[in-house]
């Protein structure tokens, strides 16, 4: 064929190769977005009845495919979250994905305009950059081989912002099933409004509001957590602990230092378990982001739970102090409302009888040795009192129980903890709470 017969057959078929561009840009974030090395690594174990510990400290975030990011366009309209920064990011993810290059692009440049100290926004539209100029990727990272010793603190930037967008995006392509509720949250009672589950292994905080006895799935967050994964056991661990902790009080902007952003949440750690486990430290909040920044990568913190400041705010604006619970754990169970239903019969029948009589002897099972020993019996009481409605809260090997008085609901508040120990369960700490 002579060259001047080549031409027209190259201006026919250069149409059909550059369609083809989005399609091959497609199947390679196939590639990348399961070759991605997420900064969190390890793995989930599969719970059965109570919610179970998972022995690994830092799980692995949930595999993102092409054909996920796909589903995007027609669920993101159907997904509950508050950040409309992270729902503009994935919409613009998803176009990407799709090969949409143009719809994708002005999208995160508009994201990147709008919210400039948002990292993961400025890394997106260098991705939609990249692949405008034919180089396909998702946060795309110099190999090992071909970094320069001098660009490792940039490739770990990459590294921490790429895990950020995976956790992020797990939430859109891997969400809770609908209507389900974390087996930790077994009863709520009339005057609880809201109950927060953190769940350390998708860097995702849900909230729950109370309606009728039932939590109801209310809005989603992501967040940062400690440096060193969840498990906090000693202060100066940079670890973010697990267990059924309560709200204390509400910090507003002004009345905190910059570090924290629009406000805070402050937790009762170390609560009554994690002392008679031996555990130190203090100062664990749910609180915001610096005025520099619009979000930190997945493991980031001191130990706190940390948010992005609107969502802090919104969770603030949301969220009572003093009886609001807060469970954090490495592994959701997700209950169908049946399912909730008949767990929670259960462990109102085992527990109910007992939790009743403890209340009405009034010792406390902290003071019962110390008493025995240098006091009369019965030196060390609580008041005795008929508990009301209960809320119940589990978490392996441990179950919490909060009440006020039947005879005054609007009173004070009491807790309970109780331990399984050798099959059995043994009430370990009663007093009152406010």
């Amino acid at each position: 064929m002579t060259p001047a017969n080549r031409r027209p057959l190259l201006r026919k078929l250069l149409p059909w190769a550059l369609l083809c561009v989005p399609l091959v840009f497609a199947a390679r974030a196939a590639t990348d977005y399961n070759a991605v090395p997420s900064a969190i690594s390890g793995s989930r174990g599969q719970p059965t009845g109570q919610p179970t510990a998972d022995a690994a400290e830092h799980p692995t975030q949930p595999a993102v495919t092409a054909r996920t990011l796909l589903k995007l366009t027609t669920t993101l309209g159907t997904v509950p979250a508050q950040d409309g920064a992270e729902r503009r990011l994935v919409h613009a993810y998803a176009e990407l994905a799709a090969g949409r290059l143009d719809a994708a692009r002005t999208q995160a440049e508009a994201l990147a305009r709008d919210e400039p100290r948002f990292a993961l926004a400025q890394l997106l539209w260098g991705d939609v950059m990249q692949a405008s100029r034919g180089h396909a990727g998702f946060a795309a990272v110099p190999p090992p081989a071909q970094a320069e010793p001098a660009d490792a603190p940039q490739r770990a930037r990459l590294l921490e912002l790429r895990a950020e967008a995976l956790a992020r995006l797990a939430a859109y392509t891997a969400p809770p099933p609908a209507g389900a509720i974390p087996a930790n949250l077994v009863a709520l009672a009339p005057d609880v409004q809201r109950a927060i589950v953190v769940d350390t292994a998708r860097s995702r905080l849900y909230l729950f509001r109370q309606r009728g006895g039932m939590p109801q799935f209310e809005a989603s967050y992501y967040f940062s957590q400690g440096k060193l994964g969840a498990g906090k056991t000693r202060v100066g661990d940079m670890k973010t602990p697990l267990g059924i902790y309560f709200i204390t009080r509400k910090i507003g902007a002004k009345d905190l230092k910059p570090l924290y952003g629009a406000g805070a949440l402050t937790l009762n750690y170390p609560n009554e378990w994690d002392k008679q486990q031996g555990h130190t430290g203090f100062g664990v909040w749910l609180h915001g982001t610096p005025p520099d920044s619009y979000a930190r990568v997945p493991l980031s913190s001191d130990g706190c739970v940390v948010l992005s400041n609107p969502d802090v705010r919104s969770l603030m604006a949301e969220t009572p102090a003093g009886s609001t619970p807060v469970v954090i754990t490495r592994d959701v169970q997700w209950l169908t409302p049946p399912q909730w239903t008949a767990q929670r019969q259960q462990v109102l029948a085992q527990f109910q009888s007992d939790v009743t009589r403890s209340a009405a002897q009034g010792l406390r099972p902290q003071d019962a040795l110390a008493a025995a020993a240098s006091a009369p019996q019965g030196a060390a009481q609580n008041p005795a009192v008929t508990p009301g409605a209960l809320t119940v809260l589990q978490y392996p090997g441990q179950v919490v129980v909060q009440y006020s008085s039947a005879a005054s609901p609007g009173g004070p508040l009491y807790r309970q903890y109780w331990a399984q120990r050798s099959a059995q369960w043994h009430l370990i700490f009663q007093g009152s709470v406010s």
